[in-house]
């Protein structure tokens, strides 16, 4: 999948005013396609440390629900969407982690129309908190992950005998 195209897609579901159910599966699938193949390029060392390692200021909403229940409960139960302010800094792979293995994977639609971004936890920050990451954040890693070409690999034997790869 082309994430350069991908990231024009959803910057256009900015627009998108009518929402189906095909178009939640397709926003879904894209979204989760996306962040996959990221993974995997970065996984398989094809992408430059200095975008693997680029931070973004997310949203964090912390875990308000009971922490043990029998069954799932919806995430506008379970955290506090409106009130929390906190903002957290989470890498590339962090937020790949946090859709991949989402626990909660929630579009916002704040005008009941128009996507602005997802509200996400993985199933192992599900007790401690959900983020909120915007549809331009999301579109923003497809596209500099989609535009980067490393030209350089260095590899190094550190004193301990690990070794250090940087990629740029």
């Amino acid at each position: 999948m082309d994430l350069l195209k991908l990231a024009d897609k959803l910057t256009m579901r900015l627009v998108q005013k009518r929402w189906g159910e095909k178009n939640f599966y397709t926003l879904e699938k894209e979204v989760f396609l996306g962040f996959y193949s990221v993974r995997k390029l970065i996984e398989s060392r094809k992408i430059s440390d200095s975008v693997k390692n680029k931070n973004y200021k997310v949203r964090k909403i912390e875990f308000s629900g009971e922490p043990e229940r029998l069954m799932p409960s919806s995430a506008d139960s379970d955290y506090d969407l409106v009130g929390s302010t906190e903002v957290s800094t989470l890498n590339t792979i962090q937020i790949c982690n946090q859709f991949i293995h989402s626990y909660h994977f929630v579009p916002f639609f704040p005008t009941g129309s128009n996507l602005v971004g997802f509200f996400v936890c993985s199933d192992f920050d599900r007790k401690k908190c959900i983020y909120f990451i915007t549809i331009f954040e999301v579109a923003e890693i497809f596209k500099a992950v989609g535009e980067n070409y490393p030209t350089s690999m260095t590899v190094e034997r550190l004193k301990n005998g690990k070794i250090k790869t940087v990629i740029e």
